[in-house]
């Protein structure tokens, strides 16, 4: 009866209420559209991060990764590479080599890190052959010895195009210094400026002719079929692999799982700053309502109703107020970041500032199921919370004083 009564008096100032309605739904698809947003640039950032350049898993020699040594190589690479791949959950795995270096054109020069690669292997584990343009060269095309594939910055940088001459000089792992001329054979262009500034592939079976040192691995890449299977694949190489040092995307690049933590908690931050200031709104309206119908809740404790079931009426009142206009804000904002999800809102005017940190210019919102769950708890606590206050103020109510209130 109580609950019957409770949405009853909701709609008995239509106006009042759909205004209250109103601003929540439009507070909140305000706040879930930015966290989206917010939560989509992040996801891309880490999905690009992931495909392009450190894949799920990396292994390397212990002392590696410290100061990028070529010394420290990776031993009988061939049945490592063997025995991952016949791991289930491995999708693909490349061996590289990893060597710091300096590339130089005619018209300048840049510090660089050098990955010699398989080409086929590595399609299997990297998406960066996707990201050379169609006018830009391909990803190692023939079979001419040498080739060199850039990032756009870094051909900016050296002021170098398709077809151009590249000379890398590097030490090699017994210390003595290796240089070779390169023909530019594709550029590719990511997210990430920095990685494009500082990163340049070449084939391995070109490092090893340089180097002579036929064989040397000091990187082994894994990419798996599901993020998710990431730390039981890790488990099992550490036990199978204890010489090496099995790393996760996450421990190879910190900043990364560092920021999909930081911005879990600043979508929370958003939506609870929106959710607090709305409970403003509501308290202030119900406080209206408990003083114009001060004489009508007088008159139903005059007549038997107890204080529980006013306390409760007022309750009620505040949750279906809050509730339909936060169901209202979801349903919305679902509908809207659905439609951007799909066709991405482009910010190509700011992609020099986005690239500088890694982000996409195209960005796609994207908001998981897990957040519009918690979204509902923190809606219905918004509504419990600001009714308290009005429910309190009607307790205090006396019936005979209450009655005289004209």
């Amino acid at each position: 009866m109580v609950v019957l009564i409770a949405f009853k008096n909701v709609w008995r100032n239509k106006v009042r209420s759909l205004v209250v309605i109103t601003a929540i739904f439009l507070g909140l698809m305000g706040g879930i559209f930015t966290a989206s947003i917010i939560t989509g640039m992040v996801e891309q950032k880490i999905r690009t991060g992931i495909n392009n350049e450190t894949a799920h898993i990396q292994i390397h020699h212990p002392e590696f990764m410290r100061n990028l040594e070529p010394g420290y190589r990776i031993v009988h690479p061939d049945s490592i590479v063997k025995l991952i791949s016949e791991i289930p959950a491995v999708q693909g795995v490349c061996a590289r080599t990893r060597i710091t270096g300096m590339a130089a054109s005619p018209n300048s020069s840049a510090g660089v890190q050098i990955l010699g690669v398989d080409p086929l292997r590595e399609k299997m584990v990297s998406n960066l052959f996707e990201t050379i343009p169609d006018s830009s060269g391909g990803f190692f095309t023939g079979s001419r010895k040498n080739q060199l594939v850039l990032g756009r910055k870094l051909a900016d940088k050296l002021k170098v195009k398709l077809k151009s001459k590249v000379v890398l000089r590097f030490q090699n792992g017994d210390g003595n210094l290796s240089e070779a001329a390169f023909t530019v054979n594709g550029i590719f262009q990511t997210a990430n400026n920095v990685f494009d500034e500082t990163n340049l592939f070449v084939r391995k079976s070109d490092m090893d002719q340089l180097t002579g040192e036929a064989g040397s691995i000091h990187e082994i890449a894994l990419l798996l079929r599901d993020i998710g299977t990431i730390p039981v694949v890790q488990r099992e190489l550490r036990v199978r692999l204890p010489h090496l040092a099995v790393q996760n995307w996450t421990e190879i690049r910190p900043e990364m799982g560092m920021i999909t933590s930081a911005v879990s908690i600043e979508v929370y931050i958003i939506l609870g700053i929106i959710l607090f200031a709305l409970a403003f709104g509501i308290v202030n309206t119900m406080l209206m309502i408990v003083y114009e119908r001060t004489r009508e809740l007088g008159m139903l404790m005059a007549v038997g109703m107890s204080k529980s079931r006013i306390f409760r009426m007022i309750m009620l009142e505040t949750i279906f107020l809050t509730t339909i206009g936060g169901v209202l804000g979801m349903v919305l904002s679902a509908t809207l970041v659905s439609l951007f999800h799909r066709r991405g809102i482009d910010l190509s005017a700011f992609s020099d500032g986005l690239g500088a940190y890694g982000f996409d210019p195209k960005i796609y919102p994207f908001i998981t199921m897990k957040l519009y769950l918690y979204l509902s708890v923190m809606i219905l606590l918004t509504g419990i919370l600001s009714a308290i206050g009005p429910a309190r103020k009607a307790l205090k109510l006396k019936p005979v004083e209450a009655i005289r209130v004209e």
